[in-house]
């Protein structure tokens, strides 16, 4: 009776030895290089270079870049656009819809586009005065591109954890004005801006 009672942890015991011998004899992960991302000026469009927040500069990587411009239209219409370039951890990126909330936004009716043939999950924000639609999309070296997090994640733990290598992803984010034909006519803009970076 004695016997059967251990046999689970001593099953326990060498599968974690074996786990961590395994880990212990992998080759260090290969860091990919990022693909090239660069926010190029649009027609009808002036645009105008915004600096990386200390906030950010705080919380994120030492090795994440952050690009952004804001677009403004003759009309005064504004587009508000990032890419952010990941590093080799993991906390570089991470959905927007876990960060609006914590600064006061409340964000509703999601929902996936396509447009031009790329995926963009559009969410509704409002709060401290404003309101909007923010659009964002994935896209890595290997030219993986999807709208969702979680294919995101899912590609990311494969390829960390089969293939060994560390993929950099580029999250490109849009604000705009919460009028769906609007950004989507400035999101086909700024998906050909990513076709030829990928």
């Amino acid at each position: 009776m004695a016997a059967r009672e251990l046999i689970g942890p001593v099953l326990a015991a060498a599968f974690f030895v074996g786990a961590f011998a395994f880990q212990l004899s992998t080759p260090e992960a290969a860091v990919c290089a990022a693909p090239a991302a660069e926010l190029r000026d649009k027609p009808g469009f002036a645009a105008t270079d915004e600096e990386m927040a200390e906030s950010e500069k705080k919380v994120l990587p030492a090795d994440t870049v952050v690009l952004r411009k804001r677009y403004t239209a003759e009309s005064g219409e504004t587009f508000l656009q990032s890419l952010v370039v990941g590093g080799a951890r993991r906390a570089s990126i991470h959905r927007p819809e876990l960060c609006l909330p914590s600064q006061g936004y409340r964000m509703a009716s999601p929902r996936t586009v396509a447009v031009a043939g790329r995926d963009w999950r559009l969410v509704d924000f409002e709060g401290k005065g404003s309101h909007g639609t923010l659009a964002y999309t994935f896209f890595n070296q290997a030219g993986f591109r999807t709208a969702s997090h979680v294919a995101r994640i899912f590609r990311d733990v494969w390829d960390r954890s089969v293939l060994n290598r560390v993929d950099r992803w580029v999250m490109c984010t849009v604000l705009g004005a919460r009028d769906d034909a609007r950004l989507v006519a400035f999101l086909e803009q700024a998906g050909k801006d990513l076709q030829r970076d990928e």
